[in-house]
């Protein structure tokens, strides 16, 4: 990947949050849209630009399609998100909200098996 592309698509704040978020692991699209709070169509769009660069992959399980970092990861990407975490800006705040959200999610979402189907708590290694 040339560095031009990597750097195009995190200077997009709702794309570097997608990445934050992967980079725990494994997501289901209503999950960013709960965690992003916007609508799954924005969030879908968002997600086959960042794939479409080859940094992320996707599985289905029925109606659901899980995103995942795609392997090798760039060595630049998540340096980069690391450092714009650990900087003191509004930014490193939202992903870190980002993050926080995200915990709390899985584990809400681990208590709840009818809203989460085996094949997918598996991927998503949430523990059900």
């Amino acid at each position: 990947m040339k560095e031009s592309n990597l750097y195009r698509c995190i200077s997009d704040t709702q794309r570097l949050r997608i990445l934050n978020l992967l980079e725990c692991g494994p997501l289901c699209v209503c999950h960013f849209q709960e965690i992003l709070g916007e609508a799954q169509v924005k969030i879908s769009k968002q997600l086959a630009s960042i794939k479409q660069l080859g940094l992320v992959d996707a599985k289905r399980e029925g109606t659901w399609m899980i995103y995942h970092i795609k392997t090798p990861v760039p060595g630049l990407l998540f340096s980069n998100i690391n450092y714009l975490r650990e900087s003191k800006s509004s930014l490193s705040a939202q992903l870190h909200s980002d993050l926080h959200a995200r915990t709390q999610l899985l584990e809400r979402v681990s208590q709840t098996l009818d809203n989460c189907p085996d094949k997918v708590c598996d991927w998503l290694h949430c523990s059900c």
